[in-house]
């Protein structure tokens, strides 16, 4: 009976350690805030779009290597989790830069005109901040470009994901992007925070120097 108890004992601290080992896989935690980012590039690099009017359209993630919240690092040591599921955070984030590089984040036209704050169109969240058009009414001011991003891989090293352009009910981009950058240097949280916030920066510079996505913006 004793010999039964401490098998049974030594095979439950067994799966104990496997699953502890299983959850800890991606390393320490490093917490990624939309109100902590800031664009860190220079907004006059990106004059050509000062002024323009954008509606900034659905963020998806389909990126199978990610969870809701969060992402590893290449070599699954860190995880970084937003205070937001990914799409939003990075919604937030590129708001964000839009408006650092003067461009007028407007809403969908009701009939009334373009809403410069309030309703905007998912990213996960429905409708939001108060107030959601009545079925079929929502539609696009003639002439402001729609944007909207996939994402479709993502670690600290390399992000991919696919950016859409609408116009007067027409896609007129759908583009693939990948941009890389070198292992940290630093085992800092601190320093790796900052780090996940120029990610930000690479993907969305990155679009801006698009010739692509300049034609048709």
């Amino acid at each position: 009976m004793r010999k039964n108890v401490t098998w049974k004992s030594i095979i439950l601290v067994c799966i104990i350690g496997l699953f502890l080992t299983g959850c800890g896989a991606a390393g320490s935690k490093i917490m990624m805030k939309q109100g902590k980012y800031t664009p860190s590039f220079r907004s006059g690099d990106y004059s050509r779009y000062k002024g323009k009017k954008l509606i900034l359209d659905a963020f998806t993630n389909q990126a199978g290597n990610t969870k809701a919240w969060s992402y590893n690092s290449a070599d699954n040591k860190y995880m970084y989790e937003g205070d937001a599921q990914l799409e939003g955070y990075y919604w937030y984030c590129f708001q964000k830069a839009f408006r650092h590089i003067g461009v007028n984040i407007v809403d969908y036209n009701y009939g009334g005109g373009p809403h410069p704050y309030g309703y905007h169109h998912g990213y996960g969240y429905g409708y939001g901040w108060g107030y959601a058009p009545p079925p079929g009414v929502a539609r696009a001011a003639r002439g402001v470009p729609e944007f909207a991003l996939t994402l479709t891989f993502l670690t600290d090293q390399e992000f991919s994901f696919k950016v859409y352009v609408y116009k007067n009910g027409e896609t007129k981009l759908e583009k693939d992007f990948t941009v890389k950058m070198s292992v940290a240097s630093t085992e800092n949280v601190a320093d790796l925070e900052k780090r996940s916030y120029r990610l930000v920066d690479l993907a969305f510079t990155t679009i801006m120097k698009d010739k692509d996505f300049q034609r048709v913006f």
